[in-house]
């Protein structure tokens, strides 16, 4: 057995593991990394030649490899992000591989709103971390490992996204459903990443994790984008939030495949109805997790750049 702190991480060429393996090499020098990707010419460079950091080639299903990436970890960060097959299917191969290795903690690949109160089908995009989170219960009352979710509310990149749809930087546009005084939960994905990089080193954090990073509502938004960009947007009440509820369930029915037709629809709902507020945040618990306002994200982002900084 290897006295050093090893922590494994899949998914390791996306942008979450990449923020999170730099937070980790820097904040914590004793600590081994075993990235798990499926092209190890995929990882940065910087990353890839770092003598704390080992790579491990393997698809979601390659089994053997995956132990052996996990051999002497403590936990195991996933960072996967794609179809349900991968985030669901893939997940629970590398869940069950922390228990065939004796990992005691498995970090889900949630980084996201508080899906917990959601039924399966609420949000579709949510369905494989309700699947998760349920396969992590199960697993718990038998086998030696504890679930840890990461809720953060959403990412604030995603928020100025026009994929989201409350915004369209590009031309000055704010659009929103209910009264525009709901209160949005959002935190910038640097600071989630730290906070997992945190977290992943506290073994007493198990179950869900909450960090929020700020609380505007989309009114607040578009004031903070004028004062930040000295542009006076366009603000549009497009209806009711039972208004948006039927809209997304309509655009789902239509075509439930195409994700970038209803994602935002969606979001925007179940951001917007009070029922995935973080509540408590255990922000208190990690003082060196400092967290981004929209004031400071907008100042390290120009108006052009704002609507694309969410690449993942």
């Amino acid at each position: 057995m290897s006295s050093a702190t090893i922590i494994a991480i899949a998914g390791f060429t996306g942008r979450m593991a990449r923020l999170i393996t730099n937070f980790i090499l820097q904040d914590h020098p004793d600590v081994i990394i075993h990235g798990i990707c499926r092209s190890a010419s995929k990882v940065d460079e910087n990353i890839r030649l770092n003598l704390r950091v080992r790579l491990f080639e393997a698809s979601s299903t390659d089994i053997s490899t995956i132990r052996a990436a996990l051999a002497d970890t403590s936990v195991c960060i996933c960072c996967y992000l794609g179809e349900s097959k991968l985030m669901i299917d893939g997940q629970k191969i590398l869940i069950d591989a922390c228990i065939a290795k004796n990992v005691p903690r498995y970090i889900a690949s949630d980084y996201t709103l508080d899906y917990r109160p959601l039924k399966l089908g609420d949000y579709p995009a949510k369905d494989p971390s309700k699947h998760i989170h349920r396969y992590l219960e199960e697993k718990e009352q038998t086998e030696n490992i504890k679930g840890v979710h990461v809720l953060n509310g959403a990412f604030m990149e995603f928020v100025w996204s026009p994929l989201l749809g409350f915004v369209n930087a590009e031309e000055n546009k704010f659009r929103y459903y209910g009264t525009g005084d709901e209160k949005l939960e959002m935190t910038a994905m640097k600071d989630t990443a730290k906070f997992v990089a945190a977290i992943s080193m506290d073994p007493k954090a198990v179950g869900a994790v909450k960090y929020r990073g700020d609380s505007k509502s989309i009114k607040e938004l578009a004031h903070l984008y004028q004062e930040a960009y000295g542009v006076e947007p366009n603000i549009q009440r497009l209806g009711s939030l039972q208004d948006l509820h039927d809209n997304m369930t309509s655009v789902f029915k239509e075509n439930p495949r195409n994700g970038f037709a209803w994602i935002g629809l969606y979001g925007q709902y179940w951001m917007s109805n009070g029922q995935t507020l973080l509540g408590d945040t255990d922000n208190s618990r990690y003082p060196e997790v400092v967290p981004t306002t929209v004031e400071e994200f907008l100042k390290g982002h120009t108006k052009e750049g704002l609507g694309k900084s969410t690449k993942f």
